[in-house]
């Protein structure tokens, strides 16, 4: 990753960071969708500067960096047109190069947990053409997974149902490949640069 650009979010008392988030984000994942190439790739990731998951503290902050190879891949993503509308409530910087002085790198990518026995056996039951009552005998005794990682709401354009895009960060090797990035610009294969 050579270029980024940051995206500030200005919460005021009226407009809570969260909901921010979740507008901004909706707008992120519709350009990186646009820009994805034949293997559902993008070569635009994200970071969280400010992102802490531990010691009571779990939150993504107020700051997200949206990196590329080169540039012209920022200018072609032209973010500032698909965040145009929340111009009162996000301040984004030009476009600028990744500091020569790097303290590590990271993953942020997404958790997807099997948290709801509920709705997995309805899931189950529509798949394999069984009653939910068969469906949460299978389920039964099983421990939901939940998690203390932040996480933004998302609103499915083809089913309109929310969900949370759960976000986790791991520490990266600097000598890996990157792979490209999921249309949420996260990856558990591509790392991004922190500074």
């Amino acid at each position: 990753m050579k270029n980024y650009l940051e995206v500030t979010l200005l919460p005021s008392g009226e407009i809570p960071l969260y909901f921010i988030w979740e507008k901004l984000y909706q707008q992120l994942h519709l350009a990186l969708v646009e820009s994805q190439n034949a293997d559902k790739k993008v070569e635009i990731g994200v970071s969280f500067p400010e992102y802490q998951c531990g010691n009571n503290k779990h939150h993504l902050g107020s700051k997200l960096r949206v990196f590329a190879t080169s540039a012209e891949a920022l200018e072609k993503l032209n973010l500032s047109k698909w965040l145009s509308r929340l111009t009162d409530y996000i301040h984004i910087t030009s476009i600028r190069d990744v500091p020569d002085k790097i303290e590590s790198y990271a993953y942020f990518k997404r958790l997807q947990l099997k948290s709801n026995n509920a709705r997995l056996a309805r899931r189950k039951a529509k798949r394999e053409g069984i009653s939910e009552e068969q469906a949460l005998a299978y389920f039964e005794g099983r421990k939901e997974q939940y998690s203390q990682a932040p996480f933004i709401r998302i609103k499915s354009l083809s089913s309109s149902r929310q969900y949370r895009l759960i976000i986790v960060r791991e520490n990266a090797e600097t000598n890996q490949t990157a792979k490209g990035y999921s249309s949420y610009g996260l990856s558990s294969e591509s790392f991004v640069p922190i500074f």
